[in-house]
């Protein structure tokens, strides 16, 4: 079963790749994803540190309308900080139900640098995925 997705009036440009993936690894699950009013998608690279750096973690969470599923929001996170100082804070954020999307050190994002960044990191996400860079895990209620 394909997780039918609210394709009119994304704020930022989804695309299909993305699309494909998430529904993939929500059918992979035992959840019963006609009962879910939300499903939280975890994923993470094992070997990711805040001294070796790499692939960062990244969480997409969407919930459900009333005939699909809608974009709440996509994170990635980031080590920010040195040593023991260091922690994992949100590095870009896009929350697409508020339309409010942020990038550590910058602020707020206008809507068409938020299109433009959600693209590019949308494409490096949909390459690592490729990679089999992370290891996924999808929770619902």
């Amino acid at each position: 079963m394909t997780i039918p997705f609210h394709r009119d009036g994304f704020t930022l440009p989804v695309c299909q790749a993305l699309l494909a993936l998430l529904s993939q690894d929500a059918e992979r699950t035992d959840l019963d994803l006609g009962r879910c009013t939300q499903l939280t998608f975890n994923f993470r690279n094992p070997g990711y540190s805040a001294e070796q750096g790499g692939v960062h973690p990244v969480e997409i969470r969407l919930v459900r309308g009333l005939d699909d599923w809608l974009f709440d929001y996509v994170t990635d996170f980031s080590y920010q900080g040195l040593g023991q100082d260091a922690e994992l804070c949100k590095e870009l954020d896009f929350n697409f139900l508020d339309g409010e999307h942020t990038m550590l050190g910058w602020g707020p994002l206008r809507l068409a640098e938020a299109r433009e960044l959600f693209d590019i990191w949308q494409s490096n996400f949909i390459a690592y995925y490729r990679l089999e860079c992370f290891s996924i895990t999808v929770s619902g209620d």
